[in-house]
């Protein structure tokens, strides 16, 4: 299937769920979360223990989103993420965000993270647009900022 490269997000993609499966943008936004805070790797342990997998899919993992240029990857060093797999892992992110900011907002509910991102990832784009318009009133495209897009993102700050 071609990209259509007129209507590209900021991750280079038609959208992000054309980069990376569901359970490779998890690793992505795993990482990501990981590495925020400190600029030295994230080792396949940690993501091991946050996920709940064993090491060996970590492992795994992490060498597919490497050949598809999402992460760098030493063993025994660790992970970090390319430029690519940073917006990739922002765009996922601010599409989880928009779910659980509606659903907290409008009905109460704390959704858990993990069930954020799965609606989030399979909601087309016009219904993650639609939740932002009703959680925030106006249309808010998080993907479409620079680099630190996420973090500039109004649902950022519900602790997605």
């Amino acid at each position: 299937m071609a990209i259509d490269h007129a209507q590209m997000d900021v991750c280079g993609c038609a959208r992000p769920t054309a980069c990376v499966d569901r359970n490779g943008g998890l690793y992505l936004v795993t990482v990501r979360r990981l590495g925020t805070d400190r600029d030295d790797r994230v080792r396949t342990g940690e993501v091991s223990d946050r996920l709940g997998v064993a090491p060996s899919s970590v492992t795994e993992m992490f060498e597919r989103l490497a050949a598809a240029g999402l992460l760098r990857h030493e063993k025994r060093a660790g992970v970090e993420l390319t430029d690519h797999g940073r917006e990739v892992a922002l765009e996922l992110e601010a599409r989880q965000c928009a779910v659980r900011t509606f659903f907290g907002r409008r009905t109460g509910f704390d959704m858990p993270l993990e069930v954020g991102y799965r609606i989030g990832y399979v909601l087309p784009d016009e219904a993650i647009e639609r939740l932002r318009v009703l959680v925030d009133g106006t249309s808010n495209t998080c993907a479409a900022t620079p680099s630190t897009g996420f973090e500039q993102c109004p649902f950022a700050g519900t602790e997605c």
